[in-house]
């Protein structure tokens, strides 16, 4: 996985020379990765048209705010394709892609930077260009009175800042980036009423001649919106201007009244039944009962479920001209009521009407699972090697995921069985010593100061072991002077040796360690760097959650110094070791010395023998004293 490149800076793929900015889901199916048992998008058509406003609003859960990772393709559609001025945004370059969108979110992400850097991100800009930016996104005023002004701080995440501050700081940013496509993402959502009125004329401005998609939860900032499609349980159910929207009265005048509900004052006396039903909704506690339900189907609030009228969607032509306004998708101007009467069409007639049934005329396409293979993978990994898979894994062998939900369900059943068991011998694969060897190379210096410590300090056992017999020959000398001089010389070289041991044994450690701490740094950083270099999928997997991934950083690194820099180290030692005890056997006793090499491979057996056996009665004991 570090070896593998990531899709935002993949060569391949197309870029459109002008951009219009006509945007068309079209029979979108989607699911999210950690719960692909609930349907998010169920065959979603929307056509945005270039340089309109379409305002996207519903329930909670009803799947509106999937549109915006599918449109930047932090995700792939399960089925269905999205398009940008008729080319499917998956034979486009990530990178171009998201260069042409500017997204404006409630809660934006501020690094711990200046003001300046932040709004100058990732471009190339002089400080005029910034400055026009903030004057454009109402954001220059606050900015000047501060005291370093563009330099100041923003503090973690922004703490330095109002939630006001923080969004006018983004708009800047998308203001300077010029964008063809601009998502706004609940950017309102949270203010209160005179910051709401800047921010919205910040936005106002940004929102010119450009296709914006606003995700609203607040209706009454939409009304002057080109298209409001409202949503409900992944469909699109309605959509038209606001008059259009109140005169069909559906589910978006449905919405409307409820939201109106919850700001009448409370005990207000009321006139008639339908208002007393409204009141009901004057607590904010009790209007949030559109909270997501755990289950597939969203749980609605009694007061708002339809018992009249449903709905019917006609979709005649998917391959129309994505220049066509939502007016040209409109079914005939027919309308009815529950009780029948005839409605008067408007002069826009909206896309989506109502009848005394509910019915959507879709192709009849399969509900497949889109995950199997991957809960299969996830089931079948447990490496031993504590050593991570990001340094095993064959880049080859990578997949994205936006391939697996291409894939047919045919197919992928047919060939889980056989991706299962490579998968399972990738993780078992221990990893390679070449290419750990690969990763340490910058550090060739510190290997070679630590390798000339580490050979010096192997050779020192046969050399002690030959000094000794020395001291011990030099007692059988005849002359007393003789014995004491030949043995003062030899203990003085072993002080000697202890001396130049300890110098030695330093020179081994102190090397060799900031070796593998360098290569520990690197390798975490690549690490860190293919995690996030992964789609957003693959992180809602159980085993890739920010608990597990921070561990694997912390320890995995740690492992791989102790496989490779430390073991280095010991078989250097232990190699110059061998070499100096059989070069003396050979000055010494060349036949003593081949007879002592004949029993070599039975010493390393025993070993290894050593090593591996007492793990063995670990597990035998740990089993036999197991329930």
């Amino acid at each position: 996985m570090i070896s593998r490149s990531t899709s935002s800076t993949n060569l391949e793929g197309t870029t459109i020379s002008q951009v219009q900015g006509n945007i068309e889901f079209r029979n979108v199916y989607f699911s999210y990765l950690s719960r692909p048992e609930i349907p998010i998008l169920s065959g979603f058509f929307l056509s945005v048209p270039a340089r309109k406003t379409v305002a996207l609003v519903g329930r909670n859960g009803s799947g509106k705010s999937s549109i915006i990772p599918l449109m930047e393709r932090f995700y792939d559609p399960t089925l269905g394709e999205v398009l940008l001025d008729g080319e499917n945004i998956k034979n486009l370059k990530v990178e171009w892609l998201r260069s042409q969108i500017g997204l404006v979110t409630q809660e934006p992400a501020l690094l711990s930077l200046s003001i300046r850097e932040n709004i100058a991100y990732g471009r190339f800009a002089t400080f005029d260009q910034i400055e026009e930016a903030a004057k454009t996104a109402h954001a220059h005023g606050f900015i000047s009175s501060l005291e370093k002004g563009y330099e100041t701080q923003v503090g973690r995440a922004g703490m330095a800042l109002t939630d006001e501050q923080k969004i006018k700081i983004s708009i800047a940013r998308a203001v300077l980036s010029s964008p063809s496509i601009l998502l706004l993402d609940e950017v309102t959502g949270g203010l209160d009423f005179e910051a709401e009125k800047a921010v919205q004329g910040a936005l106002d401005v940004l929102m010119l001649g450009r296709s914006t998609i606003i995700i609203a939860r607040r209706l009454s900032l939409i009304k002057h919106a080109d298209y409001i499609a409202v949503m409900e349980e992944g469909h699109l159910v309605e959509m038209g201007t606001h008059d259009e929207l109140l005169n069909l009265d559906g589910l978006y005048a449905e919405l409307l009244r409820c939201e109106e509900a919850t700001k009448l004052p409370k005990r207000m006396p009321t006139k008639n039944s339908r208002e007393r039903k409204s009141l009901q909704f004057e607590d904010p506690p009790i209007s949030q009962n559109f909270q997501e339900s755990s289950s597939p189907k969203m749980a609605k609030s009694p007061s708002l479920q339809r018992t009249h009228g449903m709905l019917q969607f006609w979709r005649s032509d998917t391959t129309r001209n994505s220049h066509d306004s939502p007016k040209d998708r409109s079914p005939p101007p027919e309308q009815t009521t529950d009780n029948g009467i005839p409605l008067v069409a408007t002069e826009r007639a909206p896309s989506i009407k109502r009848h005394d049934s509910f019915e959507m005329e879709l192709p009849n396409l399969p509900k497949v699972d889109i995950h199997p293979i991957q809960r299969q993978s996830s089931k079948n990994a447990g490496p031993d090697s504590p050593i991570s898979p990001l340094l095993t894994s064959d880049p080859k062998n990578e997949r994205s995921h936006s391939q697996t939900f291409s894939r047919p369900q045919s197919e992928r059943d047919d060939t889980s069985s056989e991706q299962s068991e490579p998968d399972e011998l990738q993780h078992h694969k221990p990893p390679s010593f070449w290419r750990l060897a690969a990763l340490s190379i910058a550090e060739w210096p510190y290997a070679l100061l630590g390798t000339i410590g580490a050979a010096i300090f192997g050779s020192f056992n046969p050399l002690l072991a030959y000094t000794i017999a020395l001291t011990v020959s030099a007692y059988y000398q005849i002359e007393v002077s003789d014995m004491r001089h030949e043995v003062n010389r030899w203990c003085l070289f072993i002080v000697g040796m202890g001396v130049i041991t300890v110098l030695v044994n330093w020179l081994q450690h102190f090397y060799f360690g900031i070796m593998g701490e360098k290569m520990t740094e690197r390798i975490r950083r690549m690490m860190f760097s293919a995690m996030l270099r992964n789609e957003a999928g693959w992180f809602d997997k159980e085993e890739n959650s920010a608990d597990t991934l921070s561990m694997r950083l912390a320890n995995d690194a740690t492992f791989v110094r102790a496989a490779f820099s430390n073991r280095l180290s010991i078989f250097i030692q232990d190699t110059a070791a061998i070499s100096v005890a059989l070069l003396i056997g050979m000055l010494l006793g060349w036949r003593v010395a081949l007879v002592a090499l004949a029993t070599l491979p039975v010493l390393v057996i025993s070993a290894i023998a050593q090593v591996i056996q007492p793990e063995g009665f670990l597990v035998c004991s740990i089993i036999s004293l197991s329930p």
